[in-house]
């Protein structure tokens, strides 16, 4: 068989897997990139030096210094602070609180990567728009809309940003 078949073939059972869930994607991708290598070295296209070459460290780096300011401010409660004194500064005002709120998401997600932001915003969103009375849906969708733009600001604020960087 070709190299070119076989890893077309392996990376086929790879979309497969991910597609029907039937595995972790995670998992998928980890044994997909390990029969690819294993692959590679086994039919001589791919040596172990380029595959060790095709890791970005630095990016890695990166990604795991942001998941370490998370988890080392998460349980601080730093950014429920932050969106709570967001909803005090509103004064009760859906305008203003939107505004806050947008402004907060932004400003976050230019620092820390999309996902996480509004992870992280939308549980005290719901929370403060249940307390004054307003539907929390507009919230989480200018949230998840502003946190790709606040991403995009930055080089660390987007993952395909911080690969192209």
């Amino acid at each position: 068989m070709s190299a070119i078949l076989i890893s077309s073939l392996i990376f086929a059972v790879a979309l497969v897997f991910i597609f029907t869930e039937k595995v972790h994607r995670t998992i998928v991708g980890i044994v997909g990139a390990v029969a690819m290598v294993g692959a590679g070295l086994l039919l001589g296209f791919y040596s172990e030096e380029a595959a060790v070459q095709s890791i970005d460290f630095e990016t890695l780096a990166l990604l795991f210094g942001m998941m370490i300011l998370v988890a080392l401010l998460q349980p601080t409660g730093f950014f429920q602070y932050l969106a709570i004194m967001a909803g005090r500064w509103s004064k009760g005002s859906p305008v203003r609180l939107f505004i806050l709120l947008g402004t907060l998401t932004t400003v976050l997600s230019m620092f820390l990567d999309n996902v996480t932001t509004v992870v992280l915003i939308a549980p005290v969103t719901i929370l403060i728009t249940e307390i004054l009375g307003l539907s929390h849906v507009p919230f989480l969708v200018s949230a998840a809309m502003l946190s790709k733009t606040g991403g995009v600001a930055k080089l660390v604020g987007d993952l395909p940003n911080v690969l192209i960087g």
